[in-house]
């Protein structure tokens, strides 16, 4: 992680431990999320990735803070069901900062997060978050990316929600449109190639449907009726066929 962004995490710590102090007895008061500066803090501390990690690795601006922002979007759309069983305020800091482990722009980041649950539990100590729900928001961020806690018995409510929110971004038109992007930049790029691209990623990874609660079922179903849809009317208009081999 880059100084400036350090700097960025501390001056933010630092203007919440002033909040948190009474002056006269130094008793430590209620912790009040301001999602507006974790919104800050996320957006800096990903800066570093967004300009540099997400372009190496697919070769188009790929923001990962804007991939939070939907994944944020899609969380709040499936707990709606869910109101009174939910810790909403865990699943929110959750969510906002499941990704930030990415701040560190590692050359191999299948442990982002591991790192992220470090960064977040460092953050929220920092700010006085009480330490029982930063355990608990930090075990979601570090278990996010299990593909095996989806359907794990023991996994609570949020994890599969914050999951299920996660796996749906880039995934229907948003994943069409990404492998057209992707795609066309490279050299020899045609129709014929751009489909056949959708159809290895896109295409391929919409079929079986990974979700767990219903509402995400149910979405999940929609954006496969949708790609299927796409793949067979672009295969009729190049080959006069509507193909969804690969």
């Amino acid at each position: 992680m880059s100084e400036e962004v350090k700097q960025r995490i501390n001056n933010s710590a630092e203007n919440y431990e002033r909040e948190l102090y009474r002056e006269d007895r130094g008793e430590i008061m209620n912790v009040e999320i301001n999602y507006e500066e974790l919104w800050a803090y996320v957006k800096s501390a990903l800066a570093v990735y967004d300009q540099h990690g997400g372009m190496a690795l697919t070769g188009i601006k790929f923001s990962r803070f804007e991939h939070t922002e939907r994944v944020y979007r899609w969380m709040m759309i499936l707990a709606e069901e869910y109101e009174n069983e939910l810790d909403m305020e865990a699943l929110q800091i959750a969510t906002i900062l499941h990704d930030i482990g990415y701040s560190l722009n590692k050359e191999d980041m299948r442990s982002h997060a591991q790192d992220g649950a470090v960064l977040s539990r460092e953050y929220l100590e920092r700010i006085g978050y009480p330490a029982e729900k930063t355990e608990f928001i930090c075990s979601l961020i570090a278990r996010h990316s299990d593909k095996n806690a989806l359907h794990a018995e023991d996994s609570p409510l949020e994890l599969v929600l914050l999951m299920e929110a996660d796996l749906l971004d880039d995934t229907g038109a948003h994943g069409i449109i990404m492998d057209t992007w992707i795609r066309s930049i490279r050299e020899n790029a045609s129709f014929e190639s751009i489909l056949a691209h959708i159809k290895k990623f896109s295409w391929r990874q919409i079929q079986k449907n990974p979700m767990r609660t219903e509402k995400a079922c149910r979405i999940w179903e929609e954006k496969r009726n949708l790609t299927n849809r796409f793949v067979e009317s672009l295969s009729m208009d190049l080959y006069g066929k509507c193909d969804l081999a690969e």
